[in-house]
């Protein structure tokens, strides 16, 4: 009888563990509907519908930098699975992460109003909103999701459960409810204003004033420039697409507003479909750095079946969306369609997981063949790359959807 080698469980497959990382999405609908809470003020204030696309992008950016390289760490051995008492590079891991936050946010704060200036979205005034909210906002939820990434990857580790497939998906879900509860509170400072607009300036700089001790205190050690440097490049890329995602949104106000769902919808599919891609990216970028694999073509083949497997799964979880979505938005909006938020979610999954997939492929493989880390390249570059590819494949699909009578 020829030998199969060792039993596989289910547990340790890639459609389970995928299962279970893709779950943790619906969280993210949550996150919608807190941004749908102010419906109302979208054309008042567009400024919140311009940033919190790339809010998100820098959220997905920067945490998937921090557990991507957590991930590979951990297989290699530089790092401990354990909090107290951990290795030197993980404290420099967090140390980049925080840096590079503060550098990203404030430039994509720049980059957001010049673009939103131009386009008349944005006047003077709301220059202090544009560049205070979002290091604010970020630096607030990296205090949470630090902690909370760490432990996820230490415990799925120690189960013998894979990180790549396990950590940043759900870290992503997390961080969208983290990452814009702090917005909403940013969001409500702006708004009351008195007080809280001296408070937001002295939060920045503050924030500013421990990222450039940081920087300097860590100016001697190649690990912590090198993660800054080849971070920050790509997350800045990151940010200006995130931007260009919000400029989108913001000028979709008023489809928003007779389309609450969709505002639910939109954080779950861009952090699902960069959820399908981290998966694929990451394992690649691990598989690569213990040299399982050494030309594209062999990655492709071993990927088509990963790949495949992972869209079974993140197809019922599309589905599922719509669902959660509809007892969201229901209550405060009687008329909604379930039929309608089913297919989106659907549609849209459909429309883009095999573009994420090979691009995950591509971005991982070449990172690699350069010389670069690709755990600070990859999975920044997929959560960009799926915020922009959701945000472009949803109009489209909409007016698809309406031709076929789905309303």
């Amino acid at each position: 009888m020829r030998d199969t080698g060792p039993k596989r469980h289910f547990y340790d497959s890639i459609p389970f563990q995928t299962l279970i990382a893709l779950s943790f999405n619906n969280i993210s609908l949550f996150a919608g509907g807190l941004i749908s809470l102010f419906t109302p003020q979208f054309q008042e204030a567009p400024w919140i519908l311009a940033l919190f696309p790339p809010i998100l992008t820098i959220r997905g950016g920067i945490g998937g930098l921090f557990s991507g390289n957590l991930a590979t760490m951990l297989h290699l051995g530089l790092i401990k699975p354990q909090i107290r008492g951990n290795t030197r590079v993980y404290w420099q891991l967090i140390s980049a992460s925080y840096v590079i936050t503060v550098i990203d946010t404030v430039i994509m704060g720049l980059f957001a109003f010049i673009l939103n200036f131009a386009l008349g979205r944005a006047t003077l005034e709301q220059f202090y909103v544009f560049a205070v909210v979002p290091p604010v906002a970020c630096v607030m939820a990296l205090a949470l999701s630090i902690p909370l990434t760490s432990i996820i990857a230490i415990v799925s580790f120690k189960r013998g459960l894979d990180p790549d497939i396990l950590v940043y998906p759900i870290l992503a879900s997390i961080n969208d409810i983290v990452v814009t509860a702090a917005f909403v509170t940013a969001i409500l400072m702006v708004l009351s204003g008195g007080v809280f607009n001296y408070l937001l300036p002295v939060l920045f700089l503050l924030i500013g004033g421990i990222a450039f001790y940081i920087a300097w205190k860590n100016r001697r050690i190649k690990f912590f420039y090198q993660t800054i440097r080849e971070g920050t490049a790509i997350v800045i890329l990151s940010s200006i697409f995130g931007s260009i995602n919000g400029m989108f949104l913001s000028s979709m106000g008023a489809r928003l507003q007779a389309h609450p769902g969709l505002v639910v919808l939109y954080p779950a599919l861009t952090n699902a479909l960069g959820n399908i891609g981290s998966i694929i990216g990451s394992t690649k970028t691990t598989s690569l750095a213990l040299g399982y694999m050494r030309s594209f073509n062999e990655e492709v083949r071993s990927a088509v079946s990963s790949i495949l497997q992972v869209e079974a799964v993140a197809f019922g979880i599309h589905i599922i969306f719509g669902f959660v979505a509809y007892l969201i938005v229901s209550p405060a909006s009687p008329g909604v369609s379930l039929m309608f938020l089913v297919s989106v979610a659907v549609t849209t999954n459909i429309a883009t997981f095999l573009v994420i997939g090979f691009f995950a492929l591509i971005i991982a493989y070449f990172s690699f063949r350069r010389g670069l880390n690709p755990d600070n390249i990859v999975i920044p570059a997929i959560t960009t790359a799926s915020d922009s590819v959701v945000t472009i494949a949803v109009t489209p699909v909409i007016f698809v959807l309406k031709l076929f009578g789905v309303k």
